[in-house]
């Protein structure tokens, strides 16, 4: 069944591709690394068909492999009790630019004495952002 939907998929983006302008379709080659592998695959044939210049198909699956080794992961910076104190210390990653997220917030919000069963609300950043947040959150007296 997963080779029927492959296949509808191919024949779907072979569409999409050659309805598009030879620039829409070097913009789309620019960021190659966020498409899967069938539509870098059908994006390589229309280019090709028309004569443009494509990327090599060894470097796609070169960066495949290398894109599955570096998946970014995130990071708990900091744990809460309650949401107030936790929404605070996200807002303030918020205004810095640092993407973060809360989890287990929503099971602490519908009954607070599953906080310390789950460890409170825990802070996430991304494992780059880690050390930034950290001393950004430092500096904010308001901050625990």
């Amino acid at each position: 069944m997963g080779e029927i939907n492959e296949q509808k998929e191919r024949r779907r983006l072979a569409d999409l591709y050659a309805s598009l302008e030879e620039g829409e379709l070097q913009e789309i080659a620019g960021d190659a690394d966020s498409l899967t592998a069938v539509a870098r695959e059908a994006l390589r044939a229309e280019m090709l068909s028309r004569g443009m210049e494509a990327t090599p198909a060894r470097r796609e699956t070169k960066e495949t492999s290398t894109s599955k080794r570096e998946a970014p992961r995130p990071v708990m910076i900091g744990r809460h009790r309650d949401s107030p104190e936790a929404l605070v210390a996200k807002s303030i990653l918020d205004s810095a630019g640092i993407e973060s997220f809360l989890t287990d917030e929503n099971l602490v919000r519908m009954d607070w004495f599953y906080s310390n069963l789950v460890g409170g609300i825990k802070l996430m950043v991304r494992e780059e952002d880690a050390e930034t947040a950290r001393k950004v959150l430092e500096q904010n007296p308001g901050e625990t």
